[in-house]
């Protein structure tokens, strides 16, 4: 029987050790989302609540959505509207109301703030024909054009 080398040793145990942070981390992280999104909801709804609106509840599907254009934001380290709200909304039951807010900020709180400050974020999130909403929100720990440690986040919503 062959002993195996070293160097080859040393290149499996590396491999393993990558492969379990990766694994780990990956379980770990939807929790964390998860977290993040219903902070963001109870954000949403308690701003609707103050000025006499029914709750936004959440949409699972578009939530996916709103991540992958959140991952794309900071993959190409960038804050920018989705380019296809159309087709994001495509399959989703709206009827009158397609609007996204995207932003990012050194708290999820500092995010909603900015929003409301917004005229036309504030717009979408008190829309009386919102019923739906998707968030998609990242807590990245790159240094990045918004700040180490930063959140980003989309919110895709319909009516």
């Amino acid at each position: 029987m062959r002993e195996t080398r070293p160097r080859h040793r040393r290149a499996v145990i590396l491999t393993l050790a990558f492969v379990t942070i990766m694994v780990l981390g990956t379980a770990l992280a939807p929790g964390a989302e998860a977290d993040y999104r219903s902070r963001v909801l109870r954000m949403v709804n308690n701003a609707r609540d103050d000025h006499d609106l029914r709750p936004v509840k959440i949409d699972r599907s578009l939530s996916r959505k709103a991540m992958r254009h959140t991952h794309k934001m900071i993959e190409d380290n960038s804050i920018y509207d989705p380019r296809n709200l159309l087709r994001l909304l495509r399959g989703e039951p709206w009827t009158t109301v397609g609007a996204s807010n995207v932003g990012c900020g050194g708290t999820l709180r500092s995010i909603h703030k900015a929003f409301m400050r917004s005229t036309a974020h504030r717009a979408n999130i008190l829309n009386h024909d919102v019923r739906r909403i998707g968030i998609g929100v990242i807590k990245d720990t790159a240094r990045n054009a918004c700040g180490r440690r930063s959140f980003w986040e989309t919110q895709l919503f319909y009516g």
